[in-house]
Parts: structure tokens; C-alpha cells; sequence
């Protein structure tokens, strides 16, 4: 359900202002409403408020800290399991009760004792790390020529470059022999050998007055040659080599001494500077929110929303500190109200997950009806109505256990796995009523054991959705499913018109129920009771006002939107025609497994066609539950809100790292 909220005016004299806002952010309940559209309209006559002197000054020192704070957080580790709560409050409430002035002086005295040691720890942890990765990759390279290059000594007046060829283009060393003697007047050697099944290295030694054209020419041959990094640029290979080998033995323990300092030094710091970073944080937000408020030239001027129930605390609450300096009203919501309104959900545990998954569609306009509990119930419904297998909603369930099992820590798979979990085991029960366990595995006779009704020699438990004589009941029922959802969206939208004015919204889904009852009438009145004509004329009639309504309230979309009602219904043939094709497709299965004539080879051929089905019976019937629940059944009444419920609060130190 939607949290009923109270819209609040709040107003005093500007000597209060500052410590009026404090006691809102304290208590933590009420949403601001931001006057500064309305004044900047003219739609009030108020002048926005604004901080003003040496106090602007101070609250850029305040928003600069709080960005320094964030960095050096950045570079320290965070306790395991967070910090301590007891401690965060208690340095909390210490820092929170200093002015702003102390609280920025102190703030900075604390981050000139550590910035600059934190970030010379950071720039070298960042540098080594980037070390270990660039002398990793030429390592394994130069280890591969390590023993070709031992064959070469290089005098002053030579040079030379490593290669490393693909085998089978190794050919294309006397090519780049012939093209290298022509530019360096046959100065010039290449030495190769094979290093491993696939690479060839290869070294040319030259006349370093040819060092120039040879370059040229490798790189417009695109040659793969081994740059090594600058410091290393100018040592033989072989001494590159043994160079690099020792500086990556060095690095770990350089990697670990810088990281035992950060550790330190996060220990000592971390909550601390958490701590401050979430005061300077509730700081800020004081201050971003002060252009929000009106005034005059004596006095200010606050709206907001807050709780219904929570309007007592907060009248007591201005009492005690303001007496009668402070007067608070509550004002009435009118129809215009509703679309700006801030919206908050209160919903029953269980059905707070469908919360999420409704939200694809944002939250209900206030005013509105919220329709989760019915998301909580048909979604599932749907689902098992389609699968309808024990054998598919008994995996399902396992997998959903395990999900919430295996990750404990991670709040959208709780959320996906708390939506999956009732529809996985309607999927079970389900799978009773039409006796089915990965398709007709089982067998009919064992479910006739266990609850065999007839009624009229039509066996209806088990429902046997498969059998030619059930298909019309089967789709009877889908089609009822159907004309009860629709007509339920209808009503509450006609219920939403009626709570928010919306006369034509009223007319139009008013006019729509009556057109889909009218033809249901007709219908019955045709296929039950041919020799009624009155029925037939009461149908007649409710249709035809029906769409007068209609059209009344949503002039020509009404008369289209009547029409699609009808093939809305028409559609929750889907529960019916997907359902069917996967039983149908199991008993297939079955069948093709049980006629291959050997159990070893059935099963074979069993095992991956029942696992396509149930992949298939895991995501299509999912996507039709959704489906028919937020355009058929949603698409008559829901509409989103434009504004979120978000308290103006502070973090009180419990804000997470």
C-alpha cells in the first residue's frame, strides 16, 4: 500500500532558520518540496533563500574537505565487516555538535597529517603493481631468446634487434636477410633458432651508422619486434634479461612493505576519516538544501511531506525547541497535488520483493491504488498455470535455494530469487492438479492414486490438459482467468479516477467495464440461453452505454480502447497455448524415449530434449506472466508517480563505506 503522507508548510522567523533546518535533518522524516520553480514562476511570492557573507566561504571549505576526505578513503582499506557502529557514533555526535567553523578547522588539521603520506603510498603502490605487469610480459619473451642472444657479442659500432617469428612464416627470414644487406651494404646478420613448436626467435645484429633505414624498414614491414621498456633500452639482451628477472624477485616484497604501511594506516585513520567524511557529507546536504526554502524579509518558508504518521513527532518536536516561534500547517492535497506528491510503499514482507519487479514501471502515482500484493499473487499463478510440471518446479525450487544460498551478499539475486521462489513452487502444485512430472514420466495412474475426482465421468483431478476433452475447459478457464483480470484493472481504474478527479478517466474505464460485461452477457446469452432474449437485450444495452461512456471519457481512443479490452482477454489464451506446448512437447519426449527399445539409449536421448524443455519452460512462461500481468492487467489503471519518497536525513555515521 501506498504510505499516506501529510503536506506540510513550516514557517518562522530567519533567526530560526539555520536551526529549524538542523532539527529536520535530525529527525530525518520530511521530503522538501524545492520553491525555487515556483518562486522563479511567480507562482508564490517569495524570494528564494540564500546563503549569504563569510558563510559562503565557509561552505566551499566545507564541500572541498569533503571531496580531500573521499580521496584518501579511496587509498585505504575499509575494516572487514565495516567499521565499528558503536565507534562511528560516538565520533559521530562529537564532530556533528562542533560548529562549522571548528568542524572544518579540525577536519583539515586531521587530513594535512595524512594526505600527503597516503598519496605518496598510493602513487607507489600504483607504480609497482604497473611494474610487476610490464616486466611480466617481457620476461617469458626474453627467457625464450635468452639463449640466442648469449651467442652474440655486440661492439660499440654494432647494434641489434630482436624478433620473434611464427614458424610457418620462417621463410621470411631470407627475405628480410636480402632486403637488410641491400640497405646496410651487407653489414648485417640474422641469427635464428627455434624456441618452441609454434615461434621462431630471431636476432639481427647491424652497422649502428644503419641503425636509422633498418628501423624504417622493419616498421613498414611490420616486424614483431621485442621493444623492451626505456630503462632497459640500452642493455644487451642477455643483460636485460638477468636485469629484469631480478627486479620482478624485488618487487613482491616492495608491493608488500608499501601495503602494511596503507594497512596501518588505515587502521589508525579509516574510521575516523569515515566518520568525518559523513558529517562534512550531512554538512553539504544542509547547505544544497537551503536554496529549496522561500522567505520574506523576516521570515522563511518550508514545504515538504512527511509520513502521516509521522506529523505528531515533528509538530512535538518544533514545539519543545521553537515553541510558539514556529508554526506548522497541514495543508490540503488537492487533485493537483497527487502527480508531485513523494511516493513510499508499505507492503506485508512477503510481497515486498514483487516491489522491485514492479518497479520496471515505477511506483504508483499517489493517490492511486498499489496493486504489488496483486503482482505477489498473479505473477506466480501464471506461472505455474503455464509450466504446471513437479518434476520442472522441483528444479527451479533447488536452483532457487541454492541462489539464495550461494549468494547471501548479494541483494538482487535475493530480490530475483524471493520473485522466482513462489512461482517455482506454484509450478509445483500445479504440476499436481495436471499430474504431470516431466510430462507423463510418471504416469496418469500414479496421480489417480493420490486424488482421483470426476465430476459428471470428466476426470477432473488430475486435469489432464493434454486429453482433447479438456481443451475446451482448459480454455474456458484461461479465458475466465482473463475476463476477471481485466475487469479488475478496469475497476481500479475507475477506483484511481475517483481518488485523484480524473472524471474522464472515470467515464472512460467505466465505460470499458460496461462494454466487456455487455459482451460477456451477449455471449452467455447466446451459447446458454438462445431463448432468452432478454439476457441478449440487458447484454445489448450494457455494451452499447458502455461504449457511450467510453467514448465520453476517452473520446475515439475509448471506442479503440473497448475493442482492445476485448483482445486483452483474448490473450491470456497464451496460459492455455504455451502451457500445452510444453506438456505436449514432454509427452513427446517420453514417448520418442520409450520407443527407441532400449533404456540406456532412451534415457540418452531423454535427458538433453527435457532439458531444452525446461530451459524453454524457465524463460518463455516467465516473459507471458510478466507480460499479461504489466500491459493487460496493469495497462487499465496503472500510473506512475513522478517523484520517489527520498527523507531529508542525515546519515547519522551509519552510512556504509
Amino acid at each position: 500500500m501506498l504510505v499516506p503522507m501529510a503536506k506540510v508548510e513550516i514557517i518562522g522567523p530567519k533567526s530560526d532558520f539555520l536551526d529549524v533546518v538542523s532539527l529536520l535533518h535530525e529527525q530525518g522524516k520530511i521530503h522538501i518540496e524545492d520553491l525555487s520553480k515556483k518562486i522563479q514562476s511567480g507562482e508564490i511570492a517569495l524570494d528564494r533563500m540564500e546563503i549569504q557573507g563569510s558563510e559562503v566561504q565557509l561552505y566551499d571549505k566545507i564541500d572541498e574537505l569533503l571531496i580531500r576526505v573521499r580521496a584518501i578513503l579511496r587509498t585505504l582499506k575499509a575494516p572487514e565487516g565495516g567499521m565499528d557502529p558503536k565507534g562511528r557514533a560516538v565520533e559521530y555526535d562529537r564532530l556533528w555538535a562542533l560548529t562549522p567553523e571548528m568542524l572544518a578547522d579540525e577536519i583539515a588539521s586531521t587530513i594535512d597529517d595524512v594526505e600527503e603520506k597516503t598519496s605518496d603510498l598510493a602513487g607507489l603502490h600504483a607504480a609497482a603493481e604497473s611494474e610487476i605487469a610490464l616486466l611480466s610480459r617481457y620476461e617469458p619473451i626474453l627467457g625464450k631468446i635468452q639463449p640466442l642472444a648469449k651467442q652474440i657479442v655486440v661492439t660499440g659500432s654494432f647494434d641489434s634487434v630482436a624478433l620473434l617469428v611464427e614458424r610457418r612464416y620462417k621463410s621470411g627470414l631470407e627475405h628480410l636477410q636480402v632486403e637488410l644487406d641491400r640497405l646496410t651494404n651487407s653489414q648485417c646478420e640474422i641469427i635464428s633458432t627455434d624456441i618452441d613448436e609454434t615461434t621462431t626467435a630471431a636476432i639481427i645484429v647491424y652497422s649502428r651508422q644503419y641503425a636509422e633505414p633498418v628501423h624504417k624498414f622493419l616498421a613498414m614491414e611490420n616486424v614483431n619486434q621485442i621493444r623492451l621498456p626505456q630503462d632497459f633500452q640500452d642493455m644487451p639482451l642477455d643483460v636485460a634479461y638477468e636485469t629484469i628477472r631480478q627486479r620482478r624477485a624485488q618487487l613482491p616484497a616492495e608491493l608488500e612493505k608499501i601495503r602494511e604501511e596503507l594497512e596501518t594506516m588505515s587502521q589508525k585513520w579509516y574510521t575516523k576519516l569515515g566518520t568525518a567524511r559523513d558529517v562534512l557529507m550531512d554538512r553539504v546536504d544542509e547547505i544544497v538544501a537551503i536554496p529549496k526554502f522561500g522567505r520574506t524579509d523576516y521570515a522563511f518558508v518550508v514545504e515538504g511531506w512527511i509520513p502521516v504518521s509521522d506529523l505528531a513527532e515533528l509538530k512535538a518536536l518544533l514545539a519543545n525547541r521553537f515553541g510558539d516561534n514556529i508554526v506548522i500547517n497541514q495543508m490540503e492535497i488537492t487533485e493537483h497535488d497527487f502527480a508531485e506528491a513523494p511516493v513510499a510503499l508499505s507492503n506485508p514482507e512477503w510481497a515486498q520483493p514483487f516491489e522491485q519487479l514492479m518497479g520496471f514501471m515505477g511506483k504508483p502515482q499517489y493517490g492511486t491504488y498499489d496493486p504489488t500484493w496483486m503482482l505477489a499473487l498473479f505473477y506466480p499463478l501464471f506461472m505455474g498455470m503455464i509450466v504446471g510440471d513437479i518434476g520442472y518446479g522441483l528444479i527451479m525450487l533447488i536452483t532457487v535455494i541454492w541462489l539464495r544460498n550461494k549468494f547471501r551478499d548479494k541483494p538482487g539475486i535475493q530480490v530475483a530469487t524471493a520473485v522466482l521462489g513462489p512461482a517455482a513452487t506454484a509450478v509445483v502444485a500445479f504440476g499436481f492438479i495436471y499430474g504431470e512430472f516431466f510430462g507423463d514420466l510418471l504416469g496418469k495412474e500414479f496421480f489417480n492414486v493420490i486424488h482421483p475426482i470426476m465430476v459428471n465421468g470428466v476426470h477432473i483431478l488430475p486435469f489432464e490438459r493434454t486429453k482433447p476433452e479438456m481443451l475446451t475447459i482448459f480454455l474456458v478457464i484461461a479465458i475466465g482467468v482473463g475476463l476477471i483480470q481485466v475487469l479488475l484493472g478496469l475497476a481500479l481504474g475507475v477506483y484511481n479516477g475517483v481518488r485523484t478527479k480524473h472524471w474522464s478517466h472515470v467515464y472512460e474505464k467505466g465505460g470499458i467495464f460496461a462494454f466487456v460485461v455487455g459482451f460477456v452477457i451477449l455471449i452467455i446469452g447466446y451459447v446458454l440461453m438462445r431463448q432468452t432474449l432478454w439476457v441478449q437485450a440487458v447484454g445489448g444495452l450494457t455494451l452499447f452505454v458502455g461504449l457511450i461512456y467510453a467514448i465520453k471519457g476517452g473520446k475515439v481512443l475509448g471506442a479503440i480502447e473497448s475493442i482492445g479490452a476485448l483482445t486483452n482477454v483474448a490473450s491470456y489464451l497464451r496460459i492455455m497455448a504455451v502451457g500445452l506446448a510444453g506438456a505436449i512437447f514432454a509427452e513427446a519426449v517420453n514417448n520418442i524415449a520409450l520407443k527407441m527399445g532400449n533404456p540406456v539409449l532412451g534415457v540418452m536421448v531423454a535427458i538433453p530434449l527435457q532439458t531444452l524443455n525446461f530451459i524453454l519452460a524457465a524463460f518463455s512462461p516467465n516473459i507471458h506472466a510478466v507480460r499479461l500481468n504489466f500491459l493487460e492487467f496493469f495497462g487499465k489503471f496503472y500510473e506512475a508517480g513522478q517523484t520517489d519518497y527520498k527523507p531529508f536525513h542525515k546519515t547519522g555515521g551509519e552510512k556504509s563505506a
